[in-house]
């Protein structure tokens, strides 16, 4: 197995930039990392540096108390399944992982690395179920659970520069 013991998103501790580690888009480019090393079968992935103070800059997820955007990549993250399920998108800057829980629920991370919204097709093999717990992550929602939402059988709207957790029963 691979082990990841030590990451971050940038060997800078650079703070308050658009694209620093203490960003916003970087938390979208960490959930599709991430992603792809679950893809991967990575065994185990450290963040490096859970809290950062003072001169650590911007590497902690946590900065005096205050969560930083990362932090929320890792709450969807521990609604996601621990078996692997293959997924792929095809759409340009959308990702999509999946995998299934130990309670049976598939679960969908679905993220648009794109500034504007898309609609991408939504193709479930052996049906689509008529709805799905819905979390998300954008500019305006911190890993927020959006509650039980009907899912379209056809497509699905995704926020520029989001990450959408699907969870089906």
């Amino acid at each position: 197995p691979t082990a990841v013991t030590e990451i971050n998103t940038h060997w800078s501790k650079t703070i308050q930039g658009e694209a620093t580690p203490d960003s916003f888009y970087n938390a979208i480019w960490w959930a599709d990392v991430l992603g792809r090393m679950i893809n991967q079968q990575v065994y185990m992935v450290n963040h490096w540096l859970i809290v950062s103070t003072g001169a650590q800059g911007g590497w902690g997820i946590i900065d005096r108390g205050q969560v930083r955007p990362s932090y929320y990549v890792f709450m969807l993250y521990q609604h996601f399944g621990e078996q692997q399920v293959y997924a792929a998108s095809g759409v340009e800057n959308v990702s999509i992982y999946a995998a299934r829980r130990a309670d049976g629920a598939l679960t969908l991370m679905v993220i648009n690395l794109a500034d504007e919204d898309q609609t991408v097709a939504l193709d479930l093999r052996g049906g689509t179920p008529d709805s799905a717990e819905v979390w998300r992550f954008d500019a305006q929602h911190n890993a927020e659970n959006l509650g039980t939402q009907p899912l379209p059988a056809d497509a699905l709207s995704l926020p520029g520069q989001s990450i959408t957790l699907l969870v089906l029963p």
